[in-house]
């Protein structure tokens, strides 16, 4: 499989591949103030939570076209934005539970403004 669209740098750690934003699973892991292997873990746990929207694995093509993850044995997990949201709900540092409580926080506000409500969404 080739590359699908431009990999472009855009900030530090994160890059455009397959017309995302995503970043690799080890910047993910300094931005939650945990390892990768905790990360990891979190992730093979709640596997479920992490569709092909969420997270996936470049291609070599893809690794190749980003500088600093070159040098790795093998094409890293990548997560997009919604995927690094998710990730605040597997992670168990304090980091990620105040970013969960603000994601949480910024939807209702959301659905608010929206005319709508949180318990529009369980029907």
């Amino acid at each position: 499989m080739g590359i699908k669209g431009p990999v472009i740098k855009i900030r530090k750690g994160v890059f455009w591949a397959r017309g995302e934003r995503v970043v690799s699973a080890a910047d993910a892991a300094a931005f939650y103030e945990a390892t990768s292997r905790a990360l990891l873990s979190a992730v093979a746990r709640n596997r479920g939570k992490f569709s092909g929207q969420f997270m996936f694995r470049l291609t070599r093509a893809e690794q190749a076209a980003v500088p600093a993850l070159r040098g790795l044995p093998k094409p890293p997990l990548v997560f997009t934005e919604a995927g690094v949201a998710m990730l605040s709900t597997v992670l168990n540092g304090a980091k990620a539970a105040r970013i969960n409580v603000e994601i949480v926080r910024d939807v209702v506000r959301t659905l608010r403004e929206m005319g709508l409500s949180a318990w529009d969404l369980l029907r």
